[in-house]
Parts: structure tokens; sequence; C-alpha cells
């Protein structure tokens, strides 16, 4: 595997016009034998903006492989109905199976200003596709946890909502982080980041590759937003972490924050005040709320009933893992409210 560190050289981002034979009937497993490096695929179609789409950004995701495979059987003889462009990411993480390596960042953390070979990878990216000008952008990735399939979005525009609507019918609009490959996008095109359930869910995959040929089969979009409720738009209040001083599992008494079993079952739900997340051992704060800014607000969402974690107002969580690599790295969930 190549060294990664972060004090290496330049990563190479290699270029490539055409879809690698090998990639038809491939597996995840097979990535480096196909791409050794990042890569930018351009593939050539009827009409010429391209719809841009970001593939492996997470090593763990699997579903944008297989979106990468099915478009690789369907154009690799015959052209799209319009030119598609394709990065694909963090190949080495997709060959370990994980997130991203150990000495490796976050490959959807590193798209805003920074320095250092990995925001010089996608910094070139970047500057392709503002050349570019696309016709769109759909970054593709699974949730760790049990999560309705929905689209995310950055700008409140008629486009931007169109896509989240083309793939489902929840999305959520986000501003924070700000180091996300579709917030970098969103500033020259309209983009989307749909969120496809876990890997290997077939429906998601399915979706994805539909919303990626209905695009490309798209002339123009509605100058209008989708017609009402065709998405239910939620924006992010703030992130829950837990404590990294505390311990913490799931229906585990030993551990000093003792999560609910069911609580991905939350995901999307509408939750009232004084619902019961966890019992307590910890002399802090185990759950804490965290806005954009960085801003404590814990005491608005939650409170202590003897050593029960009770919500103190009425709440709607998304993205609840029970992956303690996730949970530690990024947080247990967000908090959301409808737009």
């Amino acid at each position: 595997m190549a060294d990664m560190s972060a004090d290496r050289g330049p990563i190479p981002l290699d270029r490539i016009d055409h879809f690698p034979d090998a990639l038809i009937g491939a597996e995840p497993g097979d990535i480096l034998t196909i791409f050794p490096n990042p890569t930018l695929i351009t593939i050539k179609g009827e009409a010429e903006r391209p719809l841009w789409v970001t593939t492996l950004l997470h090593g763990n995701e699997t579903t944008s492989f297989y979106v990468l495979r099915a478009l690789a059987e369907r154009y690799r003889v015959t052209p799209p109905p319009r030119s598609l462009t394709l990065f694909v990411g963090n190949v080495q993480a997709m060959a370990a199976g994980v997130r991203h390596l150990p000495e490796q960042p976050d490959f959807n953390r590193i798209w805003a200003e920074g320095s250092g070979p990995y925001h010089d990878l996608v910094h070139q990216v970047c500057e392709t596709a503002r050349l570019q000008i696309p016709f769109a952008s759909i970054d593709i990735h699974n949730n760790s946890g049990s999560n309705p399939h929905y689209g995310c979005v950055n700008a409140l525009r008629p486009a931007d909502l169109q896509l989240a609507a083309m793939f489902a019918d929840l999305g959520v609009f986000y501003r924070n982080p700000p180091t996300t490959q579709s917030i970098a996008f969103s500033n020259f095109c309209p983009a989307v980041t749909v969120e496809c359930g876990r890997s290997g869910d077939q429906l998601g995959i399915d979706r994805a590759i539909g919303l990626v040929e209905d695009v490309l089969r798209l002339e123009s979009f509605p100058a209008a937003p989708p017609a009402p409720g065709a998405v239910t738009l939620y924006h992010t209040l703030a992130s829950v972490v837990i404590d990294p001083k505390c311990t913490f599992g799931f229906d585990d008494e030993t551990a000093g924050l003792n999560l609910r079993a069911d609580l991905e079952d939350f995901n999307f739900s509408d939750l009232p005040a004084d619902t019961v997340w966890a019992t307590t051992q910890c002399p802090q704060d185990a759950l804490r709320v965290i806005d954009e800014h960085g801003h404590d607000l814990t005491d608005e969402f939650f409170r202590c009933d003897g050593d029960e974690i009770k919500s103190r107002r009425a709440i709607t969580p998304a993205m609840i893992t029970h992956d303690a690599d996730v949970i530690r790295q990024d947080c247990l969930c967000y908090l959301m409210e409808p737009i």
C-alpha cells in the first residue's frame, strides 16, 4: 500500500478518458488493481456540459463503487446522453475497508482552504470542475446507522432542491461542516450529496443509479422549486457528541453512558420532550450538544432526571449510529428541525 503519511509528497491524480475494462464485474476489494491512485474519468456524451459524480470519498461506503461499476457497464462503449466526469477518491481506504486510513484526513473534510498533499489533490479536482462548468454534481455516500434515504443540499436554489427531490422525498440543508465536496461544488453548480442507507443496501444503489441516469437525460432544471410535498427539508441545529472521558455502549450497564439499544429507530422521527436517551454514571455531561459555531447547547436539549438523560424539548435526530469509531471520530447524531 502506498505511503499516505501527512508529510509525504504530492498525491498522484490519474486522468483517463474511458472506463477501465477491469471495472466490469469487479468488487470493492479489487479497487487498487483498477485505480492505483485517485482518478478523474472523463466520458464524452451527447450533451457537452458534464454531470459530475464523486465516488469513494469514504472507503467503507460501497454504494458509490457499485454506481461507478454500473455506469462502466452501460457506457463503456455507448456514449451517455450527457458527458460524465467521475472522481474516484480514497482508493487506499476502500482497499482497506475503512472510512480513511489512520494517517489520512477524512476525504470529505478537505474541500475548503488548506495546505498539504490532500488539499492540493482536491484543489486540482475543483479547478478541473470549474473549467468544465458542470451541469450538476452528485456525491454518493452511505450512512453507518439505519436511516431513510435522503439528499443533502447546501443551497436553497430551485435546481439544488430539484436534485434532492429526484433522489428522495427527504432532504437536509446544511452549511456545516464547510469542508465537504458538495459545499465546494455548490459554489459553481447545483450540487447534492445522496445518502443511500447502509453499504450493501440494494435499494440505495438502485436509487443512486436512477438519479444519475435521470440527470444525464435532463436537458435543464425547472426554474421553480419542487412542488409542495415533493421533498421534506430539514436543517441541522447541532451535533450530539459523547464526552471523550466517558465510556459508552448500547444496552450495556457496565458502560459509563448506557445508550438505549433502539436509539437508531429515532432517526428522522419527531421525538417529544422527556424522551429517555440513556442512563449515565458519568460525573459530567456525557451527551453534549454543539452547534456549528462551537457553542455548547446541551442545557437547551438535554436534562438529567436521576440517572436518566432525557430530551428537554421536542427534537428530530438524524444519522444516529452504533459505530463506535464514527461516534468518536465524528458524532453520535445530528439534531434537526424542518425548514
